[in-house]
């Protein structure tokens, strides 16, 4: 009965975090339990070798952990959200060689590694390094 009062007490903790940006609130519901489809990195959009998946992560508010793939191998690791505060600390992943998406994976994961703070923007999360865009991506 303790864990199930101690994890709906951190669920609702988590809950209340929230990011104002523009008038609108966004909480931690809004961006946990959806996968978030990599759109672009640096401002740049993002375009794979034929055949290959687009990145992208997923967060459980429940766990603080994310999952994710970076075009070729599997990431894992734990997020941390506070206001407009986001950072992906201890992420890892799987250590398989693609040359065909490795540059993309690289870049992405030392955008996750950089990011600071976050925008909700509509269908789209944007992901900062203080007040520069390091990363977007998408609900799909």
């Amino acid at each position: 009965m303790k864990k199930i009062v101690a994890a709906l007490a951190a669920i609702t903790i988590l809950s209340a975090s929230t990011c104002k940006e523009g008038g609108s609130t966004a909480t931690i519901a809004d961006l946990a339990g959806k996968q978030w489809t990599l759109e672009s990195l640096g401002g740049e959009a993002v375009s794979m070798a034929d055949g290959a998946k687009l990145p992208w992560i997923k967060a459980d508010a429940e766990s603080g952990k994310v999952e994710g793939f970076g075009g070729c191998n599997t990431l894992m690791g734990s997020f941390k959200l506070d206001g407009s505060n986001l950072s992906f600390p201890g992420l890892g992943g799987t250590k398989m060689m693609c040359p065909a998406v490795q540059e993309t994976e690289n870049k992405f994961k030392a955008a996750l590694s950089e990011t600071t703070a976050f925008k909700l923007d509509g269908n789209t999360l944007k992901l900062l390094n203080g007040a520069k865009e390091v990363a977007a991506l998408v609900a799909k």
